[in-house]
């Protein structure tokens, strides 16, 4: 029999981190004059086409898959990818759900070899990691959005950290971070603010606790965005951006997607792959994916993308 053992979950924080692109593409369309300009050249920089793209007009794509890669990219390495969501949308039925995939999670690739799902970003970059999700979800993704792992500090750094409102102390303790974070409203820099996003463990309502705390520091970014200060944010935000960020998806693009998606956006349907981790026979630690739930999931995607 296979040995079992548990294994530390890698910071899921960059799971939803790449969706602060939209946030920043909001932020555009309710501002004028330079700072509309100034978002919309960034938003220009950030432009990386797919290999061989050759994308449909956005009306012929609705519904549309957008895969989120938060990768761990250092200088001479070609990284991994840490976390990975698929959003998906429908603006007819202001429907939208989010897909985190385990890291972990044992796949096949287009050659027939098995592998780890995060690996594949190593192996052919954005493409090998989006060709993959393509073929084990049976969707078609068009659009990908990529931030690298420091960019969601930088970011909550550059509008003066972030407030929530805690609902449980706990403490942290990392090789970057020692903290206590108390219960009730707190200010973060962008280091604490990642450190209270990726603790689960002592949290009583496990990882739904750690999605909420997430999403807390998502709404206190997009607050600092959407606030008056931002024109004297502009020169900073567009170089973490720029930094840490790259997509596929145009500055037009994305504004008509926010702006067609935003009740679907607020409301994200939370999808889940139930399985189990342990070390197969070729020696390594995999998650695998039970078969019920992997159904489960892809008819969900299917519902979602027909509605």
């Amino acid at each position: 029999m296979e040995s079992r053992m548990k294994k530390k979950r890698p910071n899921p924080f960059l799971r939803v981190a790449s969706a602060l692109l939209l946030l920043v593409v909001l932020v555009a369309s309710a501002t004028t004059g330079y700072a509309f300009l100034k978002l919309q050249r960034t938003a220009d920089a950030l432009i990386t086409p797919l290999k061989g793209e050759q994308k449909l007009p956005l009306e012929a794509m609705r519904p549309v898959n957008v895969l989120l890669i938060g990768v761990d990219e250092r200088k001479n390495d070609p990284g991994r990818a840490d976390a990975i969501m698929l959003l998906s949308f429908n603006p007819k039925t202001k429907q939208a759900s989010s897909l985190s995939i385990p890291r972990d999670m044992q796949v096949t690739l287009a050659d027939g070899q098995t592998t780890k799902i995060n690996h594949t970003y190593a192996y052919g970059g954005v493409e090998e990691t989006l060709q993959t999700v393509e073929k084990t979800f049976d969707v078609e993704i068009p659009y990908y959005a990529k931030i690298n792992m420091d960019g969601l500090i930088e970011l909550v750094d550059a509008v003066d950290g972030v407030t929530v409102d805690n609902p449980s102390a706990f403490s942290w303790n990392d090789r970057r971070l020692q903290k206590e974070y108390k219960k009730g409203q707190i200010e973060l820099d962008g280091l604490e603010a990642s450190g209270y996003a990726r603790m689960r463990k002592q949290d009583p309502l496990g990882d739904m606790g750690r999605q909420i705390r997430q999403r807390q520091v998502l709404e206190s970014v997009g607050m600092k965005l959407a606030g008056p200060n931002i024109l004297t944010k502009l020169e900073q935000l567009s170089q973490v951006l720029e930094d840490n960020f790259s997509t596929n998806i145009t500055f037009s693009e994305a504004t008509q997607l926010a702006q067609e998606n935003q009740t679907g956006f607020k409301h994200l349907q939370s999808l889940k792959i139930d399985g189990e981790g342990y070390i197969a026979s070729d020696g390594i630690w995999y998650f695998f994916a039970s078969e019920a739930s992997m159904r489960e999931t892809k008819q969900a995607l299917e519902a979602l993308m027909k509605g």
